[in-house]
């Protein structure tokens, strides 16, 4: 709740989130009905959130679902999406071969850096 801007990163599994993930933010619910967090909804408007998301198998497309299921759920929760990031990769390191996803990391590391230093 202290965060600012919430990166959401997962691996693309079935076209979705993976299970981890899916258990995360299925205990909204939950929360949004906890007397100690009387204000969530409230809370999670303020806070910017981005995906990171990486998969085989033509992520860039296959991902799209996935982008559309946390847009639903932003949504929801009234927080602020502003972008994501889909890369190519099965086993460890394979993302360091796809240079599309490593640029755009760049350029998101680089928008990071200027949103937290205002």
């Amino acid at each position: 709740m202290d965060c600012e801007i919430l990166i959401f990163a997962t691996p693309i599994y079935w076209y979705s989130m993976s299970s981890m993930m899916k258990r995360f933010v299925d205990r909204w619910s939950q929360t949004l009905k906890d007397q100690n967090y009387p204000n969530f909804k409230t809370q999670m408007s303020q806070k910017q959130a981005y995906i990171i998301a990486v998969g085989g198998d033509n992520p860039r497309v296959k991902g799209c679902p996935l982008i559309d299921q946390f847009k639903y759920i932003f949504q929801f929760i009234g927080l602020d999406f502003q972008g994501y990031l889909l890369g190519e990769g099965l086993k460890p390191n394979d993302i360091l071969q796809d240079k599309q996803a490593l640029e755009d990391a760049n350029k998101l590391g680089e928008r990071l850096k200027q949103q937290l230093q205002l």
